[in-house]
């Protein structure tokens, strides 16, 4: 069996996407820079992002992530210039829908997603450290990360689709019984080590487009979610190395966030489907 032929079959079905890499890097990042967690960029006349469930309930969200279009390469349907930025509730289950799945994944109840798309450089206009709201209820505060961390992007590279998205196994079936003789009807009829080889091409990292990387399961499917088809965002574990840094979804987990291509090219972040697994 020739699974190179296969998965290059595959690619006409589910091309490559172009993918912007992010290193992680311990350093204290700018107000502007890309970055996980620290101080958001926000202008003093907007309005902040709260929470409107459960201990969040009106309660200002944290800063999970900030990526500066200007700092880093372009790729297409992405914005060229502007700041987005991911926030979400501090509660156990860092502002995930608390049903897990369909269409609450996508509701921003206690996830925000923001676009700045003309960034405003003059700071005294500016939300500062002291000035950002910060949470006052009573409950334990929960962040898939603790401090501030430097995102420092690679350029693009083409990412081929892994047995982690929804849209593979379909794909992968169709070629597979186009090429071989004994035919299958999904990924568990390969033999053990055929399944482990395809798995093993997926790749857990922080990163922009591309495909996704999930410990359990892809959320969206054809009947639910399936317009999320562009991976907007994904913000994997980096822990245990020589920059201390201390990003743990869970139990090493990934967190992730989808959007529709064409909400994408016109800058519509009004739909997302954010979540994460673990271990």
């Amino acid at each position: 069996m020739d699974i190179e032929k296969i998965l290059k079959k595959v690619e006409e079905i589910l091309p490559t996407q172009p993918a912007v890499e992010f290193a992680v890097k311990n350093e204290k990042p700018g107000l502007f820079d890309c970055k996980v967690g620290g101080t958001p960029y926000f202008p003093k006349d907007m309005e902040y992002p709260r929470g409107t469930k459960n201990a969040f309930k009106d309660q200002p969200l944290i800063l999970l992530a900030q990526l500066n279009f200007e700092q880093i390469p372009h790729i297409p349907d992405f914005p060229e210039k502007g700041i987005l930025q991911l926030f979400i509730a501090g509660d156990d289950l860092y502002g995930m829908a608390t049903e897990c799945y369909g269409e609450a994944l996508a509701a921003q109840d206690n996830f925000r997603v923001i676009y700045h798309e003309n960034i405003i450089t003059d700071e005294s206009k500016l939300l500062s450290t002291d000035e950002i709201p910060v949470y006052n209820g009573d409950e334990k505060v929960y962040l898939p990360f603790s401090g501030e961390y430097k995102l420092v992007p690679a350029e693009p590279e083409n990412q081929p689709a892994s047995v982690h998205d929804f849209r593979f196994e379909d794909a992968f079936v169709k070629c597979y019984n186009e090429v071989e003789d004994e035919k299958i009807e999904n990924l568990y009829d390969l033999d053990d080590e055929v399944y482990e080889a395809l798995s093993n091409k997926a790749v857990f990292r922080t990163v922009m487009g591309g495909y996704p990387a999930f410990t359990q399961e892809d959320p969206r499917s054809k009947d639910s979610l399936g317009d999320c088809d562009v991976l907007l965002f994904e913000l994997d574990s980096t822990f245990g190395n020589d920059e201390n840094i201390d990003i743990m979804w869970g139990d090493s987990g990934t967190g992730t966030f989808f959007i529709p291509r064409e909400n994408l090219k016109k800058h519509d972040f009004s739909r997302v489907v954010y979540n994460y697994d673990c271990y």
